[in-house]
């Protein structure tokens, strides 16, 4: 073993919240370290000219460096930063932002410091467990980081103690069987952070209604619980998948003065007190006023548009997801708010039939992968003043910055926010204007 064994310093942390090191021209890559240790590496894979590698002994810690309180941190792939105290994972983020906007989308950016989360554990308001098999019954997990193997995480530490207890009495009772009614995949539990409902949303291979009735009967009674979904496998049915509900199929929650209806078929912020302090920072760079006319792509349930136009703009929600369409229609009606529409389009739909001078701003948040070619040409070809963009990943927020600005755009400013403490992940708002 020691034959294999390199002393390297790390030099920086990279997206993914590897470290990275130099030795000999080649490029290293370690999980679990922080800049400016020195440490045993034990090489890996490698990738693109790229070696892996695991830790084999912290020789000189950073000061930053303490034990990560979760038991199953070294294995499960779920968190990246654990080993870091708050504030410097607040700064190394800030680093790697930087560095990526430089180094992929060649601009030079004022990044002020990452507003934090209020709490740094226990923010999780949904979390997506696997099931797996574990005798005598079943577990909750995530999988283990590079495999599919899972990790037994029933205790997950990102989720809040009411949370948890949920949790853990479903967990108690996957423990008792020996055989569920139906193929149990994956298992979704939100919960309000408001009023403290919780909703368990199941994945499973197919079932019969009758399947399904069972699985639904083994949890009916857990407390809190006011819903339960079921979404089967379509194999063997046509290639279309079935769904069953008993209770309610949606939590209510509540984002500063508005009241949000959540079904399960629709992606919402986990972290909803952070996700507050990005709306209402929205609300102060938009500035609504009386009849200004935001488009909003990829509007999911109208977190971010909705408290626009609550506050005099125009907004036109386009959302391809159906059910959050009709959350965000129903946020609306709920709210009192009468100053919007709903268009149920993809993004590139709906840019290649809006006309040039129709909108005075876009508002979007699209996928990690970040916007389409097609996305990018519809909207430079509208020439609208201004642009709002929220990321959920430093390199392709980068790559598509890149291109506006060769379009004719220029960046006002940017905020990152950290929605996931103890991961690699970077949500950033930006504002650009022509």
């Amino acid at each position: 073993m020691a034959d294999n064994l390199l002393t390297i310093t790390i030099e920086k942390l990279v997206q993914g919240g590897r470290g990275l090191a130099r030795q000999e021209g080649q490029v290293l890559l370690v999980r679990g370290v922080i800049p400016g240790e020195t440490i045993s590496f034990t090489g890996g894979a490698k990738r693109k000219g790229v070696q892996e590698g695991t830790v084999h002994e912290v020789l000189k810690p950073s000061p930053d460096r303490i034990a990560a309180p979760c038991p199953v941190y070294e294995l499960c792939g779920g968190c990246q930063l654990q080993h870091i105290q708050y504030d410097a994972q607040l700064r190394f983020k800030r680093e790697i932002l930087v560095e990526t906007l430089t180094r992929v989308g060649k601009l030079q950016v004022e990044v002020p410091p990452v507003i934090p989360s209020s709490n740094p554990y226990g923010y999780r308001s949904s979390v997506r467990f696997v099931v797996f098999r574990s005798k005598p019954g079943f577990a909750l997990g995530f999988h283990e980081e590079g495999s599919h193997a899972p990790v037994a995480a029933a205790g997950c530490l990102l989720v809040p103690e009411a949370m948890r207890k949920v949790i853990a009495d479903v967990q108690e009772r996957l423990a008792r069987y020996g055989k569920l009614p139906v193929q149990v995949e994956s298992l979704e539990v939100r919960r309000s952070v408001a009023f403290g409902s919780a909703l368990l949303s199941w994945r499973t291979g197919p079932a019969l209604r009758s399947q399904a009735e069972k699985l639904f009967a083994l949890f009916q009674d857990v407390p809190n619980v006011v819903g339960q979904v079921i979404t089967a496998s379509g194999e063997g049915n046509g290639g279309r998948s079935q769904r069953w509900v008993q209770g309610q199929d949606w939590i209510a929650d509540r984002l500063d003065d508005l009241l949000f209806r959540i079904t399960d078929g629709t992606f919402v912020q986990a972290n909803w007190p952070l996700a507050e302090t990005l709306a209402r920072t929205l609300v102060e760079w938009v500035a609504p006023s009386s009849g200004i006319r935001v488009l909003e792509l990829y509007a999911g349930i109208g977190v971010l548009g909705l408290p626009l136009a609550r506050r005099g703009a125009l907004v036109t929600e386009v959302e391809a997801n159906r059910w959050a369409l009709a959350d965000a229609r129903h946020v609306a009606k709920t709210n009192h708010i009468g100053r919007c529409r709903f268009r149920h389009l993809k993004a590139e739909e709906c840019l290649d039939t809006t006309e040039s001078g129709e909108y005075d701003a876009v508002l979007m948040g699209p996928p990690r992968t970040g916007l389409s070619p097609e996305s990018l040409r519809g909207l430079l070809a509208l020439n609208v003043p201004r642009l709002f963009y929220l990321s959920y990943d430093p390199a392709t927020l980068a790559r598509d910055l890149g291109k506006l600005c060769a379009g004719g755009y220029r960046i006002v400013r940017l905020q990152a926010f950290d929605m996931f403490p103890q991961t690699s992940h970077i949500e950033t708002l930006v504002e650009l204007a022509r």
